[in-house]
């Protein structure tokens, strides 16, 4: 093991619950870690060497935590760019880089890199206020149905929507925005690709995701994909492809559309991934471990994994905001081979990630069934 894996002190922007994982594997290898987040009750605050109360969108606030740290990476998106590439600057290494960075937290320049690149994608517009777009319907360059999306900090669901009619606009911020084509697709899919400071890269199996239709969130997640192998290739090629045009260090997540026998990149992140949760129990190498080998140039592990994987994500309940208060949590362990996964966050909301159950199963359809039944019985609700 290269001994600068516990000489260095790695500083990790963003506490929630990919910070949690990340620490795990951290904390088997006696890495020296410092979190910032500005939640106090940050699901990483008993768990790392140093924990930092903090906005991660202010410059002064990022740059005085690197300044502290040998080597930074995050676990979310929506952190100041800036102040990581003064760190940079600086001579602190950052990984993924604030240039990778920058492409991705910007959904139009995200759009353009895919087509500068030939990365197949759904055609889109770009607008600066919603008085352009109101322009561009007006001129019959808009063809309904479409997807609006915000151009930055949209997550989880947030951030997106399906325009039916104009009438869907009414209700829409006031901010940059993209509008994309409404494509018609099959499965969403999802492949985990991490790639180290010496070029090499490994994937993990593709992912198919299921989506709750009123919440628009990641329901659950099956491995592998249901899918030919011609497709499971294509879709690995891809995110192998992006890595490389990005200069990723680190994981990427690479969501996609299956057209038919077409692969359509939808979105990346540049972090460790909801859709790769189950890589925990499936697989030889986490995803969470395969970042950490990855940012400090280690030999990447093992991501193959038998039989099926079926996550699901344990959300807040509709009607619940407050102290959290989890019902029914014991019948995880009534069914073989599920994984209880609780996040740590004191607090519910609607539609809020408070944890996941994974399955590991010879038997497809005996699992999914099992992580059907859990997903009715267990209830995220609020004291």
């Amino acid at each position: 093991m290269n001994s600068n894996l516990i000489q260095k002190t790695l500083g990790i922007i963003g506490g929630g619950q990919l910070g949690k994982m990340l620490l795990s594997e951290c904390n088997k290898m006696n890495v020296k870690t410092h979190v910032l987040d500005p939640n106090e009750d940050s699901p990483c605050k008993k768990i790392t060497n140093k924990f930092y109360c903090g906005d991660f969108k202010d410059f002064d606030t990022v740059l005085n935590f690197g300044n502290e740290c040998d080597l930074i990476t995050f676990e979310i998106e929506h952190i100041n760019v800036d102040a990581l590439e003064k760190l940079e600057k600086l001579g602190k290494k950052v990984y993924p880089s604030s240039e990778t960075l920058k492409i991705i937290q910007d959904k139009n320049k995200q759009k353009c890199f895919f087509k500068e690149h030939n990365i197949p994608s759904a055609d889109f517009k770009y607008f600066n206020n919603l008085d352009d777009l109101h322009e561009s319907i007006k001129n019959d360059d808009i063809n309904f149905p479409c997807v609006w999306k915000k151009t930055k900090f949209g997550y989880d669901g947030f951030g997106v929507k399906i325009l039916r009619s104009v009438d869907d606009i009414i209700d829409l911020p006031k901010t940059e925005m993209i509008i994309e084509d409404l494509v018609p697709f099959e499965k969403e899919l999802s492949v985990i690709v991490s790639r180290n400071q010496s070029g090499e890269i490994k994937c993990y199996e593709t992912v198919e995701m299921e989506f709750n239709s009123d919440s628009n969130q990641v329901e659950f997640v099956i491995s592998p994909a249901k899918i030919s192998g011609k497709l499971n290739d294509m879709a690995k090629k891809l995110a192998i492809k992006l890595s490389k045009s990005l200069k990723c260090v680190g994981l990427l997540a690479v969501e996609m559309f299956q057209c038919g026998d077409k692969i359509l990149i939808n979105e990346v992140a540049p972090r460790p991934h909801n859709s790769g949760h189950l890589t925990i129990e499936a697989c030889k190498t986490s995803q969470f471990q395969q970042h950490i080998r990855s940012i400090f140039d280690l030999k990447l592990g093992n991501t193959v994994h038998d039989g099926h994987a079926i996550m699901l994500n344990l959300v807040g309940d509709n009607n619940y905001s407050g102290k959290v208060l989890y019902e029914n949590l014991d019948a995880v362990f009534e069914i073989k081979n599920a994984n209880l996964h609780i996040y740590g966050k004191q607090e519910t909301r609607p539609n809020r990630k408070m944890g996941h159950i994974t399955i590991i199963c010879d038997n497809f359809e005996e699992g999914y069934n099992n992580a059907k039944l859990l997903k009715s019985k267990i209830k995220v609700k609020s004291t």
